[in-house]
């Protein structure tokens, strides 16, 4: 009789990073900036509870709405932004799709 083996095609569990990053206490006084545009509106939820979260942690944060990237109105746009990123330590731009 003939033998078989039976292959078990589950991944083995991820490393776990030991590290949790920085302490809470880390965003005392923290200036975070969160860059949204208009194109998916379901981001606004998520920004707003980042930044209650956030401001819970000692955080402030300011958001900034994008305004057009083509035409005439772009580089007032590029404008904004250096001047929103400028002073910020902490900035989240989108979900990073």
């Amino acid at each position: 009789m003939s033998r078989i083996t039976i292959l078990d095609p589950t991944a083995q569990p991820p490393d776990v990073d030991a590290d949790p990053g920085p302490p809470l206490g880390a965003m005392d006084a923290a200036r975070v900036g969160v860059r949204y545009d208009l194109t998916w509106r379901s981001f606004d939820w998520v920004r707003d509870e980042w930044a209650a979260m956030l401001r819970k942690e000692g955080g402030s944060v300011t958001q900034w709405c994008a305004g057009d990237r083509t035409g005439e109105e772009a580089e007032a746009t590029l404008g904004d932004l250096r001047n929103f990123v400028a002073d910020r330590e902490v900035l989240i731009s989108g979900l990073g799709n």
